[in-house]
């Protein structure tokens, strides 16, 4: 379907660019080589994100063995990573991100990816005025604290 290869090619752009920001191009290509040696490329990541960020965890974790006095670990500056994008897709496509605390992030990339297939199938919503709509994680209401 190409609404959802239009999602995978938004998604891989925005984990790119986000990656890129945080980290730095030069980081950034070096990681990309890692994976690439790993047999894994960037268009795996819709497919297998879970995949992408546990590496990338585990790249960030050994980076840090030597460092006594780092603020926030690798795994720490991944979960921020991911929530970022999330927060940035949303933003995209309309939706809000209200999720307090820890997100898995696959699951967040299927909620998105979802309501962008079903935004992109409804022919008769009115894509200019942007709809607003809210999803929410483990089955919480903003309002239930």
């Amino acid at each position: 379907m190409k609404t959802l290869e239009e999602f995978d090619k938004i998604l891989v752009k925005v984990i790119d660019e986000t990656l890129r920001y945080s980290l730095g191009d030069r980081t950034v290509e070096i990681f990309y080589e890692y994976l690439k040696r790993r047999g894994f490329t960037l268009s795996d990541i819709p497919r297998d994100p879970d995949f992408f960020f546990e590496e990338l965890r585990a790249v960030l974790e050994f980076e840090d063995s030597g460092m006594r006095f780092r603020r926030i670990s690798g795994i720490g500056v991944v979960s921020i990573i991911e929530r970022t994008i999330v927060e940035i897709l949303c933003r995209k496509f309309g939706l809000e991100f209200n999720e307090k605390g820890p997100i898995i992030f696959s699951q967040w990339i299927e909620k998105i990816r979802e309501a962008y297939s079903m935004k992109s199938s409804n022919s008769t919503l009115n894509l200019v005025g942007r709809e607003v709509r809210t999803i929410y994680g483990k089955g919480k209401h903003s309002n239930s604290g």
